[in-house]
Formats: structure tokens, C-alpha cells, sequence
């Protein structure tokens, strides 16, 4: 018998992107796999519609939340109900404005299983928009002395969000030029003092991005949550990170599985002023480090 596949994509209000995605597994996932819609809290009746997209396709199942818990917690809900219902050997918990592409997907995961005996895979995860390589982040997360300075200049950007704005749009230029430019790559890692990665080469216990994230039954077997600590938006890659690290479970980037992120689709839609959704992402940003900075602090203490 075949090892079970679950996947979890969070839906909230960007119906279009969630059934690209659900029909993107329906082309290239197992037919023994299971897709997980957990509409989280869309309140716009989104989450009915996919119910009535998919009734009937077996494979596909929608959960509905009766509000927005934020990121962690309602990929958390997929997860914990993939593990009771199907108690599967992988979850794949993606997000809903991904493509999935790749026919032997599954069957790469299976043979990095077998190669690595991984509790937490990431896959190459390519921004067509920035023609951008998301994954893998870092090799070292960030140290509270870092995580303070970040978090004084979100701070100051939440009180002047155009200026975030900029930075934005200077961050997805660096990154394109980046991902086009072994050199500038490696000169610009050399510059800010981080350790050079390139995304064709695969890696152990290393940053991954959430954008999607497999787990292995090596983990689910022993967390009930795939995250935790649960902000509501933002830093989940650095808990995962450092739960991981705490917890001796290895983390593996590979190049040799890929999706295509289409990248905060969702967040365009639900918030149409562009200095609200600002607001919006910088207020979840302080929180999340104000979070993490109280996390690493108490785990330097213990």
C-alpha cells in the first residue's frame, strides 16, 4: 500500500486561487491523496461555494471555521484533522495561492524519505511575479540581539507604512536579481553577513518558507500541531525552526521538489486600500516578533 498524502491549503475569500490550486493537485496528486480545504472564517460564503465546487470529489474534503484564527491556527485545524481522520504518512500544508506542478511531487517526496528520514521537508518555491526563489531562508535564524533591531524598525514602519511600502519593492527587486545571479547572490549574502544559500542545492536543518511545508510521519506521529507558538501572522517559519532545532527533528530543503507560489494574492483581495493592508501586515509583524523575542528569551533562560 502506497503511503497517505494529505494536503491542507488555507482558503480566506480569494476563491479563484484556491481552486487553482485544489485543481492543480487533482492534476499531478496520487488519486489515494486527500486535499483539505479550511476556510478560515471567510464570512463571504467562499468556503459554501467550495463545498459545492467539490462535493463530488472524494478526495477532497472542506472544513469551516467559524472566524479568521490567523495563519498558525488554521493550518493547525487542517492538520490536526488530517492526522485523526487519515492518520496519514505526509502533510503537506501549502498555501492557497500555490501551484502544483510537478507530476513525481509525490514520488520525490517518498525517495528524500527514504534518503534523509526527514520530519519537516521544503521544496524549491519560485515567484513567476519576481522571478524569485523563496526557500531555503536561512541557515541560521535570527538572535535576540537581531530580533530586537528588527523589531524596533517594524515598529517605526508601523507609524510610517509608505516607507514599508518602498522597502517592499526594493526587497522583491533584490530578490530578483538574486535568484538571475549566482555572483550577486553570493556578494550580497557576503555583504549583510549571511551565510550564502543557493536554492538548486539541497540542504539539512535550515530555514524553510511556509508557503508550503511537508511533514513527515516521523513528526506528526509526535506533534499534535504543526505550529507552535501560534501568531496570527507572520515569523511561524523561525518558531518551526527553532522547535525543530530544540527538538532534534531535521529539517531538509530540496531543490529536486518544486511548486509555484503566485505569492499574497489573498492579501490584495481582502484588503482593496493598499495603506490598510500596510497597517494591517505591519501591526501582525510586531506582534509576531514581540512574540518570538518573549519565546527565545524564555528559552535562554530554561
Amino acid at each position: 500500500m502506497e503511503p497517505l498524502i494529505c494536503y491542507v491549503i488555507l482558503h480566506y475569500k480569494n476563491i479563484k486561487d484556491t481552486i487553482k490550486c485544489v485543481n492543480s493537485l487533482i492534476n499531478t496528486a496520487s488519486k489515494d491523496s486527500f486535499f483539505i480545504i479550511v476556510d478560515n472564517g471567510s464570512g463571504d460564503g467562499s468556503g459554501q461555494d467550495l463545498k459545492k465546487e467539490y462535493l463530488m470529489v472524494k478526495q477532497c474534503k472542506v472544513l469551516l471555521l467559524e472566524k479568521n484564527v490567523g495563519f498558525s491556527k488554521g493550518n493547525n485545524a487542517g492538520y490536526t484533522y488530517a492526522k485523526e481522520r487519515f492518520n496519514p504518512e505526509f502533510i503537506v500544508i501549502t498555501n492557497n495561492d500555490v501551484i502544483f506542478y510537478q507530476k513525481d511531487f509525490e514520488k520525490e517526496i517518498k525517495k528524500l524519505y527514504s534518503s534523509t528520514a526527514f520530519d519537516v521537508l521544503g521544496p524549491d518555491i519560485y515567484v513567476p511575479r519576481h522571478n524569485d526563489h523563496q526557500s531555503p531562508l536561512f541557515a541560521n535564524a535570527i538572535t535576540i540581539e537581531e530580533l530586537q533591531k528588527e523589531l524596533k524598525e517594524y515598529e517605526y514602519y508601523e507609524k510610517n507604512p509608505n516607507r514599508f511600502d518602498s522597502r517592499l519593492k526594493i526587497h522583491a527587486f533584490k530578490n530578483m536579481l538574486c535568484s538571475n545571479s549566482i555572483i550577486i547572490s553570493y556578494l550580497y549574502a557576503k555583504f549583510r553577513g549571511n551565510d550564502y544559500l543557493d536554492y538548486r542545492k539541497q540542504y539539512e536543518n535550515v530555514g524553510l518558507q511556509g508557503a508550503c511545508l511537508i511533514f513527515s510521519s516521523n513528526f506528526i506521529n509526535k506533534e499534535k500541531k504543526a505550529f507552535f507558538p501560534e501568531p496570527f501572522l507572520y515569523e511561524e517559519e523561525v518558531f518551526l525552526y527553532y522547535r525543530c532545532k530544540a527538538l532534534g527533528y531535521k529539517m531538509v530543503y530540496s531543490p529536486c521538489v518544486a511548486i509555484r507560489h503566485e505569492e499574497a494574492a489573498a492579501f490584495t483581495n481582502a484588503n482593496k486600500k493598499n495603506i490598510d493592508r500596510l497597517k494591517f501586515m505591519l501591526r501582525h509583524h510586531v506582534i509576531a516578533r514581540e512574540m518570538l523575542l518573549d519565546y527565545l528569551n524564555n528559552e535562554v533562560e530554561m
